[in-house]
């Protein structure tokens, strides 16, 4: 089995981080790459980011589909060109956003969302309305600091801020779950789930599994219509 993740924005200390995470619940035997998308683009925090690092995700799919790649796992919680991938790759393309929103569903009977910027949050209301969890969803936040400072998750001042953010989020939407928006925030999972004492849903991680979980099954993306391949010339 063959899976490519991809990481859309340029920070290698970003992807190094997603590939720790990825390492953590592979499949014995799995044949793992991690990305970055190469479109330049440093951070995603909106939908500009998200539209320019596309192209990049949409030629490392493109780049998948030529060396035999099972599945795909895009790393960014915005699940950045999601639906192009899936319509380029023969295999399943799960985003981490969607991924941890279909678990956090599975676990409890609400969970909000935590991500990094402000600019992020109509991204990720938007998403969970079109993956059906309006219900679902109590609310998305955001911890007010860029994407990349979360690269240094190992700073306690982080932590702490982290977790007084996470207590104050599921009190005050009285939810079950926390999703985390965002794929620097990866490495601090298991320390927030412990804090918090409720399920703390990291998308890189969800996310590979489900993707092994396809590939394994024999399931790939259908192609019948909306995702039906076009010819590249």
């Amino acid at each position: 089995m063959k899976i490519l993740v991809i990481n859309p924005n340029d920070s290698d200390g970003m992807r190094g981080l997603i590939a720790q995470s990825c390492q953590a619940v592979a499949f014995a035997g799995l044949d793992l790459e991690v990305r970055c998308a190469g479109a330049g683009v440093a951070s995603i925090e909106g939908f500009h980011d998200g539209a320019l690092a596309a192209v990049g995700v949409l030629q490392q799919v493109a780049r998948g589909e030529a060396e035999g790649v099972d599945g795909y796992l895009i790393a960014c919680a915005d699940d950045t060109a999601l639906d192009v991938a899936r319509e380029r790759a023969a295999g399943p393309v799960i985003g981490i956003g969607e991924a941890a929103m279909h678990a956090a569903s599975l676990l409890g009977c609400g969970f909000s969302v935590l991500t990094a910027q402000q600019k992020s949050i109509p991204v990720l209301e938007q998403n969970a309305r079109s993956y059906g969890f309006s219900y679902q969803c109590r609310g998305v936040h955001a911890l007010g600091m860029p994407v990349l400072d979360l690269e240094h998750g190992g700073d306690p001042a982080l932590q702490r801020h982290l977790i007084e953010r996470g207590e104050a989020i599921l009190q005050q939407d009285n939810a079950d779950v926390l999703v985390l928006g965002c794929a620097g925030l990866t490495a601090l999972q298991p320390e927030l789930q412990q804090a918090l004492g409720v399920p703390v849903i990291d998308g890189v991680r969800a996310g590979l599994l489900l993707v092994q979980a396809l590939v394994q099954a024999g399931l790939k993306t259908s192609k019948r219509n909306g995702y039906q391949s076009r010819a590249v010339a």
